[in-house]
């Protein structure tokens, strides 16, 4: 197996591993700490928030120790941090301490994905680099699926989620060790913006050289980025607050957590394939378009899982959710790209997922519903109206900007960019 090659399927398994055991799985285990330990669902849902704003906050991690200590080194760092955090897991009882663990694991996800394999995979594979990164996604997608059903498996076998999280651990610890063997930058990270450029063909490369209709701080105030970060914090609002609750919700019916395992692996694997093939679709249809129908398709799951209670009518909210959530995610970063150009492409997609950040009060404020009413459905009901208003604002006032002429003189620099200087792809030492 080639080098190259090699690294491809190193990072894929970390994308994959990260995916599969914190945000997609962590929802399942829950239920069973929380039945064990009596904490409340608000203190669930709060170690769930705390995992995303970790992850979060320390994404502009990994470029910074990519350029001090090397890309091998930042994933096994990833690898290490995820491993202590599942050790601490294994060993609480104080929710305290799981707080402190579910952190941990924040960073480690932001330091094993998806930054490192985006720079490794587009400097080790540059005339295909987005096919790479196309089939890296699409591989850390299927950990959704794999990751509760996995859970599943090791508690139910077991007979304690204690177990799960230990397996974890040893499992984490040997992803980091595989990736300090397996993985080589095909160039050294010099400069932090070789990791933000990371995957732009020699086109767009030359495209940065020029001046462009855009700056940063102009698009920003567009319309059309508001709208498009407001429905991307939709989106993300309600997404984590169904793998936060919907274990628990559909474990309600009376059948138990396995039902709710099943539900949410549907959730992730229609997610999964409709990401995979709305790119291609977003070239013959208006990505607008499937913007709008994605929302429009997750409102109506959450309207079905509000009135469902058979496992059943859940698989069919979870069928329709996923299929939403691959449309309107995916299609939200074309309609990014198309807007605002390649060339600040980058700075956009960071400001926008950062306004996702607000997703963490999904999963604390449907914790608090279900302790103080006893149900996850008013917190359902409440997302499907943000949806459902989301499409109306979306559908009647989503146009693409008005492209603003730039003045370029030798004294304006705000106007100027510096082509980017593309290293040879010799190996690094």
């Amino acid at each position: 197996m080639s080098r190259s090659i090699l690294i491809m399927v190193v990072v894929s398994l970390g994308f994959f591993f990260v995916t599969a055991t914190t945000f997609t799985s962590l929802g399942y285990v829950l239920y069973s700490m929380v039945a064990e330990l009596g904490w409340s669902q608000a203190a669930a849902g709060m170690s769930f928030s705390i995992l995303g704003l970790a992850c979060g906050l320390s994404s502009p991690l990994p470029p910074m120790l990519m350029k001090w200590v090397g890309t091998r080194l930042t994933m096994f760092l990833g690898g290490l941090a995820l491993a202590v955090g599942f050790l601490l897991a294994a060993r609480v009882h104080g929710i305290g301490v799981f707080f402190a663990a579910t952190a941990l694991m924040g960073v480690g996800f932001s330091l094993v994905a998806p930054s490192p394999a985006v720079y490794l995979l587009a400097s080790w594979f540059p005339k295909t680099s987005s096919r790479m990164i196309g089939f890296y996604f699409m591989a850390g997608a299927f950990g959704g699926v794999v990751g509760p059903l996995v859970v599943g498996a090791i508690v139910s076998t077991t007979g304690s989620w204690r177990t799960h999280w230990m397996v974890m651990s040893v499992t984490a610890l040997a992803v980091g060790l595989v990736s300090l063997a397996a993985v080589k930058d095909a160039v050294p990270v010099t400069d932090v913006s070789d990791v933000k450029n990371a995957g732009l063909t020699e086109k767009t490369a030359d495209a940065l050289a020029k001046p462009v209709s855009w700056t940063v701080r102009q698009a920003l105030t567009s319309r059309s980025f508001i709208l498009l970060a407001l429905a991307m914090m939709i989106v993300q609002t309600v997404v984590t607050t169904m793998h936060s609750s919907l274990v628990a919700h559909v474990a309600s019916f009376g059948h138990g957590p396995a039902s709710g395992a099943f539900a949410m692996s549907l959730l992730a694997l229609t997610g999964t394939l409709t990401k995979g093939v709305t790119g291609a679709l977003s070239e013959k249809v208006n990505p607008k378009l499937l913007l709008v129908w994605g929302l429009a398709l997750q409102g109506a799951a959450m309207l079905l899982l509000c009135v469902a209670g058979t496992p059943a009518l859940a698989y069919v909210s979870a069928l329709l959710f996923g299929v939403g959530w691959g449309l309107s995610w995916l299609s939200a970063h074309v309609l990014l790209l198309r807007y605002f150009g390649s060339a600040i492409a980058g700075e956009m997609v960071a400001m926008a997922t950062m306004a996702t950040t607000f997703a963490v009060v999904g999963p604390l404020v449907a914790g608090w519903s279900a302790d103080t009413t006893g149900s996850f459905v008013p917190v359902f009901l409440i997302l499907a109206g943000l949806l459902a208003l989301t499409v109306i604002i979306t559908g009647l006032l989503l146009r693409p900007p008005t492209r603003l002429a730039i003045t370029l003189n030798t004294t304006s620099s705000s106007a100027e960019r510096e082509p980017i200087d593309a290293p040879s792809l010799s190996a690094a030492e």
